[in-house]
């Protein structure tokens, strides 16, 4: 099949999908399709214990994600830091890029290999209120056409896209409404406000301030500030703007 017509039919099968299960299903059915047995479409987080609203689309040994997770490898994968830092697809064993890694992260790299993940090749993905992600792609051993590569490039933007909107739509309808002092607090939060600093603009006191911010984060649904002003962001509950002034 031609890859116009592969990348139509996803992307009408990707706008049908209603729940973030189905855009997985449908994202690893074509990585397979296109050769690329080992894939990871995701957040920047602990794979087995991601926060709300990360994307998490895994099809990798099992083995290495539990020992991953277990050493906390997100903290230091060279491969995050370098989708971080750049907006174009690379692979792994780019001279250039391995010159640069530490003995921490090319011990990383070497685990990875011995369980089965090397010669990868990395998509940077961004995406508005989303955490940073990328998508890795393992090809089979005998490599895959340059075009394949360009649709995998393509198809992973438009999983990932879709799923941020499914998330972010269940999130503005499941979200209580949050009280207009819950909303100032956790604004000033985000701006990087001290609850001292807090209390003084509201006229409250400081323990007032971090009773209000607990019961935002209960209402919301998350355990830590940061969670929160990520949650009520995409809640429309505060905004970028209100942050910003």
């Amino acid at each position: 099949m031609e890859p116009a017509k592969r990348l139509w039919e996803f992307v009408e099968a990707c706008q049908t999908a209603q729940t973030a299960e189905q855009v997985s299903a449908l994202f690893l059915a074509a990585m397979t399709e296109l050769g690329f047995p080992f894939v990871a479409l995701a957040s920047h987080v602990d794979p087995l214990d991601p926060p709300p609203g990360a994307m998490m689309v895994l099809r990798y040994p099992e083995t290495w994600v539990r020992h991953y997770s277990a050493e906390q490898y997100q903290r230091l994968d060279p491969v995050f830091e370098v989708a971080n830092r750049r907006a174009t697809p690379f692979q792994w064993r780019d001279p250039r890029l391995i010159a640069k890694l530490s003995k921490d992260q090319m011990r990383i790299l070497n685990e990875g290999r011995e369980a089965g993940i090397s010669s990868g090749i990395t998509i940077p993905i961004r995406g508005p209120d989303a955490l940073p992600a990328s998508c890795s792609l393992v090809p089979d051993a005998g490599g895959v056409p340059p075009e394949n590569i360009t649709l995998a490039h393509s198809i992973a933007i438009l999983a990932h896209e879709r799923t941020r909107q499914i998330f972010a739509a269940q999130v503005t309808e499941m979200t209580p409404k949050l009280t207009k002092r819950e909303r100032e607090c956790l604004t000033y939060v985000a701006r990087g406000k001290s609850d001292w600093i807090i209390s003084g603009v509201l006229g409250i006191s400081e323990g007032a301030v971090n009773r209000t911010i607990e019961r935002a984060k209960k209402r919301l649904g998350v355990a830590t500030r940061t969670q929160a002003i990520v949650r009520a962001l995409h809640a429309g509950e505060i905004s970028l703007h209100e942050i910003a002034n």
